[in-house]
């Protein structure tokens, strides 16, 4: 089989520090822990794990007495939680031939809470949740992890090895009934749809699922290391589903958008003790005795809704709480409705099948379409946190509602002037119908016989962009910025984009039932923009 050697150095770094306390002989089983708001039956699955690791030291639960096994666990707590777990690995403290050292993170000063156990435990981190602004590194210490991010740190920092690797990578991915993978022919296929997807983009959010890609070989397999991506998702969700670190379900469904609650983190901390311990190797990572680990209870995956934080509407302070991070489900509705208030300015990301797109604030309410998803992530980010007062509170609400149609009124999709006035004309099913084109179009294209019309326009200075479409049938939009691509819906248009600050932008079409068109009939569309302050 063809293979390729990955530009991403997968290299082993993080692993923390079990404050030299034996856990003590066997028993039994632990049943109950020292926090009052651990349900023995709620959290049967996760009792011994929570239990074991207070025992050890590695927990010591919040200030009040408790250990809130429901919420989600977030980067700083994970690396505290990792620090006082492994004592034998300290890879930023090396001086050895790989040559590590101690990292800097822009939102980790040494005045941060964790610093220490950030610091002496993530090095040169193939960690996807790491992220970078005006050039340098982001730790992101208050992302919340899915079990996506999980699995694939896992296998790329702690080298998580179930056994041989795999030879049937397609054949193994495809127990995962909710993981997207993309097969292509050839390379130039895979690599034009791979630069489009913004998935090496190091200044978007942390969160983001991309396709797995495939690549077709010349014996009838498949392969994953013609993107660095792909090759370590990949391989990570295998491995994590051999060693029963991560599974998927009977189902074969993995959940990757699901957050990882306390209550899930601690209990997957004690199944890689485990894991090690069966590999024989726990002695060159913790101090731990061996013979008191306990073998970890079974885990039972999320419910679908445990991905999300409800159904809304969702309240917090961003000063307090950090920023909203959540998953969405649509359960076959076509459109969903967008609605963010807040005391300063914040603006969200949308993620859709590998999509990004981006909205301001002043762009909201809106309306998405949404009936070619599963799942939508939607994260929040504040415009100038660092002009807030420290003393202050800044509370937010996101509303999201869906719908099978688009309320006759108030459909609040956000305001803004095109340059043409033509509309599309009646929906004849793919059928040639009259419409009113003005001049000046941009772009004129046929859509059957040419294809869909792909554009790139210099904004040269312009804050705003105005779009306009008409079309012979129903046709979409994809604006392609630098943040990510924003979808118009041609229901919505015209539509006027802030392009402030952006060098080019590329404007392209997406019919919607391109199956329904007949082959003697032609489907112009004209698009139109311009661009103001």
């Amino acid at each position: 089989m063809k293979t390729r050697l990955l530009s991403l150095k997968i290299i082993l770094a993080i692993l923390l520090i079990l404050p030299l306390f034996p856990a003590g002989p066997a028993r039994a089983g632990l049943t109950a822990t020292p926090f009052p708001d651990v349900d023995s039956a709620k959290y049967s699955w996760a009792v011994q794990s929570i239990t074991f690791m207070a025992q050890s030291g590695v927990l010591q639960g919040y200030p009040d007495g408790t250990f809130k096994p429901g919420r989600y666990v977030n980067k700083e707590e994970w690396a505290v939680m990792v620090y006082r777990l492994f004592d034998k690995y300290r890879p930023s403290l090396r001086s050895d031939a790989l040559n590590y050292s101690r990292p800097s993170y822009a939102d980790v000063p040494p005045s941060h809470w964790a610093y220490r156990e950030i610091s002496d435990t993530f090095v040169a981190v193939g960690d996807m949740t790491v992220t970078a602004r005006s050039g340098k590194p982001l730790f992101n210490p208050e992302y919340a992890f899915t079990r996506w991010d999980l699995a694939m740190m896992l296998y790329g920092l702690y080298g998580i090895d179930g056994g041989p690797e795999s030879t049937n990578v397609c054949g193994d991915m495809n127990r995962f009934k909710d993981i997207t993978t993309r097969l292509f022919n050839t390379e130039n296929e895979l690599e034009s749809f791979r630069s489009k997807d913004n998935r090496y983009n190091s200044e978007l959010p942390p969160g983001t699922i991309y396709p797995i890609l495939f690549l077709k070989e010349a014996d009838g397999t498949c392969g994953a290391n013609y993107d660095d991506y792909s090759a370590l998702a990949a391989g990570a969700l295998i491995e994590m589903n051999k060693t029963g670190i991560l599974t998927a379900d009977a189902a074969g469904k993995f959940y990757p958008s699901a957050k990882l609650t306390r209550a899930e983190a601690v209990t997957v901390l004690h199944r890689i003790l485990d894991h090690l311990k069966t590999r024989g190797v726990l002695g060159n990572y913790s101090s731990i005795n061996p013979t008191g680990i306990l073998r970890p209870v079974p885990m039972p995956a999320p419910k679908p809704g445990e991905a999300a934080e409800g159904p809304g509407p969702f309240d917090r302070d961003l000063q307090r709480d950090g920023e909203f991070n959540t998953i969405v489900y649509p359960n076959g509705k076509k459109y969903m409705r967008l609605e963010l208030t807040s005391k300063d300015a914040a603006d969200l990301y949308l993620y859709m099948n590998g999509d990004i797109a981006f909205l301001r604030q002043e762009e909201l309410p809106r309306y998405i379409q949404v009936d070619r998803v599963s799942q939508i992530g939607i994260k929040s980010q504040s415009r100038n946190p660092e002009k807030r007062s420290p003393l202050a509170a800044y509370p937010a609400t996101l509303k999201v509602t869906f719908y099978d149609e688009i309320p006759s009124t108030g459909t609040g999709t956000g305001t803004g002037t095109g340059t043409g006035t033509g509309k599309p004309g009646k929906d004849n099913g793919g059928q040639t119908g009259g419409i009113t084109a003005p001049p000046g179009a941009a772009a004129v294209q046929d859509l059957r016989s040419q294809g869909e019309i792909s554009q790139t326009f210099a904004p040269n200075g312009s804050k705003y962009m105005n779009v306009n479409l008409v079309s012979q049938d129903k046709v979409d939009v994809y604006v392609q910025l630098g943040t990510g691509t924003a979808f118009l819906k041609q229901e919505e248009l015209p539509a006027k984009v802030n392009v402030q600050g952006m060098s080019s932008v590329t404007v392209r079409t997406q019919s919607r039932n391109p199956e329904k068109r007949t082959s003697q009939q032609t489907y112009n569309a004209y698009l139109y923009v311009t661009f103001s302050n």
